[in-house]
This record gives C-alpha cells, structure tokens and sequence, in this order.
C-alpha cells in the first residue's frame, strides 16, 4: 500500500510550489537591483555597494565650502567699505587742515574762532556733514566719539614727538573721528568702530641757521667785476646753475655751495673766502641739485583797486593804499612817499627816481608785470608783513615779489641807500646790484633772503644780509618757507 506522500499528484504539486518560490525570490532581487541602478554594481552586489557609497559627501563639502565663501565676501564688503569711508573722512581731514592753517596768521598762531569756522566749513563743502560741529581744541589725545568729531590743535601734538611738527605753532592739527557700522561684522561680534583721521597744514621751511642753512638761492650768481663784497651774517648762499667770480671778490658766509660749473676767473688767488668760519676754504662744489624752495607758494589774488592807484606820480608826504595798480607808480626826484600794510599788486613798475624815498612797513609788493626799480641815489626802506592774512591777501615775510612769468630785471643802481626786511621773490628776473663803490646796500635789515633766477654783482658793491630773526611765518633762523599739507 502506497502512502499519501508517495502519490505522483501530489509530487507534482510540491515541485511546483518550490519552482514558484524560487521565481519570486529571483523576482525580488531583480526589483532591489533595479532600484539601485544599472548593472555596473552588479546585480546581487546592489545592496552591498549601496551600504559602503561616500557620495553623499560631497553635498556635505559644498555646503561648508558655500558657508566659508559667503563668510569671506561678507568680510571683503565690510572691508571695501571701511577703507573707501577712511579715504573720505581723511580727505576731509585734509581740507579741514588746510582751512585751519591758512587762519594761522590771523589768529596769531592759535585756534580762534575764524580757525573754528573755516575747519568745520570745510567738512560741509567736501560733503563729510550738513550739520555745523563744534571743535574740541588742544586735544592732545584721540578718545572714540559717538557721532563725527573733530580736535583742532595749533602746534601738533597727537603723534608727540614721533611728529617732526610737534609742539610747531606755525602748524595746524585737525583730527576727526567717526563711528563706522558694519554690515557683517555683528556675526563676530564686531559691530561698530571708529574711524581716524588726522591732518598737519602750515609753514613749511628751509633753514637758514649757522647750521649752513641757505638766505640765498640762485640759479646763477655772477661777481660781474672786481672787489665785490659779500657778507652773509648766519646764512649761506646755493647757486643751482653757474657761479661766476673775479679779481678781488669777497665773501663770508655760514657755507657756499655751487652745483653747476664755477668760473674763477682772476679768483683763484685774489679773492677771500670766509666759509664756515673760516679765511681758506672757496666755494664747494656739490652733485646734488636743490630745487627752488619756494616754488609751492601760491600768488596773491588780484585785489580791488586802490583808492589811491589814479595816484601814479604822487606828492611829497603822500600815503599810498593797498590794493591794484594796473599802471604802476613814479616817484620823482625828492619826493618821500609812504606805503601803508597790505598787498600791492602791481601791473606796472615801482621807479624810484635819485632823492626820492619809499617807506613802508608791512608791505607785500607783487609784480604781475614791471618790477621795483631803484635809481641812483633813491632810498627804499621797506619791512614785510609779518603774519599771513587771507583778508589783506599777504603771506609773511614776503617782501618784492615777482609773477612767474614776470622777467622784468630788478636794478638798484649806484648810489642807492636801499633797506630790505623779508624775502626778495624773482622766479624767472635777475636782481642786479650797480657799480657803487663804497656803498652798503641792506646793511640796516634784521633779516632778508633772496630767490632769484639770476644774481649779478658788480663793481665794488658791498651787499649785506643779517639773517637772525628772519622769518617767512616761521620762527628766527627760519627765512625761506611755503604753506603747505604736511601729513
């Protein structure tokens, strides 16, 4: 007898239940292939290649590398736009500066109100506030500020004595100071801080101590003939071009250097030399070119014309105005004239003819055409404005002063009795001294300084310069100088 498990129906029924398993289980991996991807993992491989994958990593990278990106441009703006604020507040510290200064002279070299006024002015015009602020002076230490501020100083001393200014009472000091936000710099907790600016504007100088400091700049100084006499008390003299001597010359002076050629001539072993303190040491040549050390400063403006400019041949006694004369001036034999302080801004010469004198004191001449011409026997007795005035338009120490284009030639002929105090400007005109044998020109000057493009000496002419006390709105022993933008 057959048992149940041996009929052939139900055989056939258990294969057919196997075969249908082991399809379905095929059926399920092909599906989990399929979900994986093509074939390149292989199809019983999917599952495995799908637990050890590192892309997914990359999306991680990006998104630090994206996070780093934005971190830096956020830096670089706020940076761009701190350095690009700097520049504008130091701009218009500059400006600020600059105002100041030029108010030294007429606050007697210290902050007053008109100094106040124009600094603060200056920040309106360059677009910096729209408000009026008012000033903290004498300041000598920078503390932050929660709006725009400003410290005005006469006689830098922020930077102390790192400052080649410091404690210089010709010099004004602005310094402004003004909160600057961030954009992004809260994210690491900088949010604000304050920006500085500081600016120095004033007299700049050239030397002229026993140092061996120059009263005396040419472009070519010629001892025409013979037993000139040259004295130079406290100052020396620098010819930028040629230097040209003769028999019997003499000069003393605190150093004399030429840079282009010399021409003895009949010098070699009649002149005296007294250089530095010395009977024996000549003239010393120098390779190194000085430029004309005035060459910065700014020209006067054509005032008004003078209440008394119709006055061109004026009366003994007379007073003459300030102001300018576009047909110049004559003084006839024997007339004594007088010139009250200011600018004369002359479009014509200044003749002062044999016994007549000109006298003035705080006296500013500027040629834009003619020059002043001294005849012999004349008198000029003549002192420069001692401080700087925007209002009456002159700047200290300067004296005879010719237009750069200006090469009408200034004489002052045999004879002549002359007196200047304060600095001789002829940029593109020489300055001759006449024949004049036993005649002291210039004797009588505390101090004077000479800029010319050319310098002739002749015949047994004495020229005198006294340069202690001298000054161009410096201090003593300080002559030759311009306003300027320090730091």
């Amino acid at each position: 007898m057959r048992s149940n498990s041996d009929h052939p129906c139900r055989a056939d029924q258990k294969t057919q239940r196997l075969n249908n398993g082991r399809k379905t289980i095929k059926r399920g991996l092909s599906a989990v292939a399929g979900r994986v991807g093509p074939q390149p993992y292989g199809g019983r491989d999917g599952a495995s290649r799908i637990l050890t994958d590192e892309s997914g990593q990359t999306l991680v990278l990006v998104a630090l590398s994206l996070t780093m990106l934005l971190g830096a441009l956020a830096l670089a703006i706020d940076v761009g736009f701190v350095r690009f604020q700097q520049r504008q507040l130091q701009t218009a510290a500059d400006a600020a500066a600059i105002a100041a200064g030029l108010e030294l002279g007429n606050c007697n070299n210290t902050v007053c109100a008109n100094m106040q006024t124009a600094a603060t002015t200056a920040l309106k015009e360059d677009g910096i506030t729209s408000t009026t602020i008012t000033p903290t002076t004498q300041q000598c230490t920078v503390s932050a500020s929660t709006g725009l501020a400003m410290i005005i100083n006469v006689a830098p001393c922020v930077l102390g004595t790192s400052d080649p200014n410091n404690g210089n009472t010709h010099m004004a000091e602005v310094v402004l100071t003004e909160p600057q936000k961030t954009f992004f710099g809260a994210i690491v907790g900088m949010r604000s801080f304050n920006l500085v600016a500081r600016a120095e504007a004033g007299d700049s100088y050239v030397n002229t101590g026993i140092s061996g400091g120059n009263c005396i700049y040419t472009k070519s100084l010629e001892f025409n003939s013979s037993n000139g006499i040259f004295t130079l008390n406290n100052c020396g003299v620098y010819d930028n071009g040629n230097l040209q001597t003769d028999n019997g010359d003499t000069v003393t002076a605190s150093t004399f250097l030429y840079y282009g050629s010399w021409s003895p001539n009949n010098c070699n072993s009649s002149c005296t030399w007294n250089i530095g303190g010395t009977s024996t040491a000549p003239p010393a040549h120098t390779t190194t070119p000085q430029s004309d050390p005035l060459a910065s400063l700014t020209p006067p403006t054509q005032p008004a014309a003078s209440s008394t400019a119709s006055n061109t041949t004026p009366n003994s006694g007379a007073t003459l105005q300030p102001g300018y004369y576009a047909n110049g001036i004559n003084l006839n034999s024997n007339v004594s004239v007088t010139l009250a302080p200011g600018l004369y801004y002359m479009n014509g010469s200044i003749n002062v003819n044999s016994g007549a004198t000109l006298a003035g004191t705080g006296v500013e001449l500027y040629f834009a055409n003619g020059t002043l011409q001294l005849n012999s026997g004349s008198t000029a007795q003549l002192t420069a404005p001692t401080t700087t005035s925007s209002t009456a338009g002159t700047t200290a120490g300067m004296l005879d002063w010719q237009a750069s284009t200006n090469s009408s030639g200034m004489p002052i002929d045999s004879g002549s009795s002359s007196y200047f105090q304060g600095v001789i400007y002829l940029p593109d005109a020489q300055l001759t001294l006449n024949s004049g044998t036993g005649v002291t020109i210039n004797s009588g000057a505390s101090y004077t300084a000479l800029d010319v493009k050319d310098f002739m000496i002749d015949s047994g002419e004495t020229f005198v310069i006294n340069s202690s006390g001298g000054y161009l709105g410096g201090s003593p022993s300080k002559i030759l100088g311009a306003f300027a933008l320090s730091e």
